[in-house]
């Protein structure tokens, strides 16, 4: 990749500047800044003082409808209920976890549409397909996809190393009756197999993160250790060859993927939708540079972020170490161009684009 394609990437992803333009983001900003703090009140009344989301997360969560679900969560508190099955945005059954950030596909209904639509339009065309989800948390995920390709009969495997939060994940999946197509394991997937040591809240599981130096209070004041397993040991222990990863590991994405050169190097390898945030990949030591070496024989394409869509979901990325913000990143293998312009045309017209 040459700097002058990397500069046009960071061009196209701003939109030119003028005078009349001053007076309505004015208005906007103004707008986004009450929304974000009627939305963080509504967050820290059901999940904790002490809990947060981004201000650009906020700006894509519908005001009354969340205002509303946010009071019945305070009342199902109240009431000494944990979880509760309900309905996400997609239609599909899943377990929400009262107290717990994760449990913001109730009130915020189209979270991870994307991820969700893509991934099960690269699977729609395969039978009993094998997906790994690195990164499980209560597995919202993985019991969705589970039920989307039900017809497909799925089988995924779900990573989860918190202790809390891998008991919540079991109990999504048998509150579901997913059993017998989601199994749940009790480890970190890294780049070699030991004992690690992670930080977490048990109000904001989803920022768990591996920190080996010790508790990182950004991510949360709890800490646990847990086993880790590699992408290659697993694979050729159980005899299985997954078609789609799913990686959110907050930083630890280069060590998952150092764990698989057998994997990645078949040339049959998965693709992968792994969450891409600079901030966590510099506390754990590494970058966008690395991660992108570590995917040279794939193509990358955007697919959403926090901030109300940056780029076009499909878009090509050419220089992952040119975005500076949080975003999901959808990687194809070299060779399957086809594919991939079939799944993005069903996910695309799933999601009513």
């Amino acid at each position: 990749m040459t700097e002058e394609r990397c500069a046009k990437g960071r061009e196209s992803n701003h939109p030119p500047a003028g005078a009349n333009q001053t007076r309505p983001i004015h208005r906007a900003v103004g707008r986004q800044d009450l929304r974000t703090r009627i939305l963080r009140r509504g967050v820290r009344a059901v999940c904790g003082p002490s809990t947060t989301i981004p201000t650009s997360a906020a700006a894509n969560i519908p005001l009354f409808s969340a205002s509303l679900r946010f009071a019945w969560l305070r009342v199902l508190g109240a009431a000494g209920i944990r979880n509760f099955v309900t309905r996400s945005g997609l239609g599909f059954d899943f377990v929400c976890h009262v107290g717990d950030l994760s449990e913001h596909p109730f009130y915020h209904r189209r979270a991870y549409e994307s991820e969700l639509a893509l991934c099960a339009a690269w699977l729609h065309d395969d039978n009993e397909p094998i997906m790994f989800d690195i990164g499980a948390n209560v597995g919202f995920v993985s019991t969705q996809l589970a039920q989307m390709l039900a017809a497909r009969s799925p089988t995924i495997y779900a990573f989860e190393p918190v202790p809390t939060t891998f008991a919540k994940l079991v109990q999504s999946v048998y509150s579901l009756g997913l059993n017998d197509r989601v199994h749940p394991i009790a480890a970190a997937v890294l780049d070699d197999p030991r004992q690690v040591r992670l930080s977490y809240s048990l109000r904001n599981s989803l920022y768990a993160q591996i920190t080996p130096g010790g508790l990182n209070q950004r991510v949360g004041d709890h800490l646990a250790y847990a086993p880790s397993v590699t992408l290659d040991a697993f694979c050729s222990l159980e005899d299985v060859r997954p078609a789609l990863l799913k990686i959110d590991v907050e930083g630890s994405e280069v060590a998952v993927l150092r764990g698989a050169p057998r994997l990645l190097s078949r040339s049959d390898k998965p693709a992968i939708l792994l969450e891409y945030n600079p901030v966590t990949l510099s506390e754990c030591g590494t970058n966008g540079r690395f991660l992108g070496e570590l995917l040279s024989g794939y193509a990358l394409h955007y697919v959403d972020d926090l901030e109300g869509q940056m780029m076009p979901l499909g878009s090509p990325v050419s220089c992952i170490d040119e975005i500076t913000w949080i975003c999901n990143l959808f990687a194809v293998p070299e060779g399957s161009s086809a594919r991939w312009a079939s799944a993005l045309k069903h996910a695309v017209h799933r999601l009513g684009r």
